[in-house]
């Protein structure tokens, strides 16, 4: 489990108009959050900020109150980037090799069937074991954000980001993947921060909402959103509003 403090982070692109301006909030070791808002508000941004992808104009993130960086080095987190799974498609990869990759510079060399067992095991934790021999190319996009997830598991992360995992996938996958998340939430304690476009289920499914557009609109319980700011859309969804 791992605990995010971001404080006062505020970011622009070629010194312009702030995409992010002091955004301040703590997600707790073990917790789910989905971060939502309108295009452009500022969401994948703050995600990759988190991830140590890109820096900060002001202010600071703290993972287990120590930096991005260090976290990096000891392996606490792992990024799942927007349209990876797409990325990947056309790779001449099976499910098994592209998971295996998961494993690079995280346990030195491994014996290839203690490998080949621990592909195995992240498949199972994700429902994909009987995709392993397939070409990643082949899958739905459902199936393929499910093998990109069980990739960023073998890494034993304590912190999983992950960039609208959902999007271009059909509803009942989409809610298929917010279930998985949960699941690998509450079973194996790892703190999730997610982007999302998708309010319904991303509100269902996890614990806590941090809503943002360029400001922090709400930071809060689940079902306090969806009883308040989920109903004013017209209030922050265009103008940021931070009440």
């Amino acid at each position: 489990m791992a605990e995010v403090k971001l404080h006062n982070i505020t970011f622009g692109y070629n010194n312009s108009e702030m995409v992010l301006s002091n955004i301040s909030f703590t997600v707790q070791q073990g917790e789910f959050v989905v971060a939502v808002g309108p295009n452009g508000a500022g969401k994948s941004t703050l995600l990759k900020i988190i991830a140590g992808l890109i820096e900060p104009a002001a202010g600071q993130v703290l993972i287990d109150n120590g930096s991005i960086r260090s976290a990096a080095r000891q392996g606490i987190m792992a990024y799942v980037p927007q349209h990876y799974s797409q990325n990947t498609a056309a790779f001449p990869a099976t499910v098994e090799e592209i998971v295996a990759l998961g494993f690079v510079g995280m346990r030195g060399r491994l014996k290839a069937a203690a490998n080949k067992q621990l592909v195995g095991q992240m498949l199972e934790m994700v429902g994909a074991e009987q995709l392993k021999g397939r070409r990643i190319g082949e899958l739905s996009g459902g199936q393929q954000q499910r093998v990109m997830v069980a990739r960023a598991l073998a890494g034993e992360p304590r912190l999983l980001l992950l960039d609208e995992p959902t999007s271009g996938i059909d509803y009942a996958a989409s809610s298929r993947i917010y279930e998985l998340l949960g699941q690998l939430n509450s079973t194996l304690g790892i703190t999730i921060i997610m982007v999302s476009h998708d309010i319904e289920n991303g509100t269902r499914f996890a614990a806590k909402v941090a809503c943002i557009n360029r400001h922090l609109c709400f930071f809060g319980d689940s079902e306090e959103f969806r009883s308040s700011h989920a109903s004013m859309q017209h209030l922050w969804y265009y103008s940021g509003f931070t009440g």
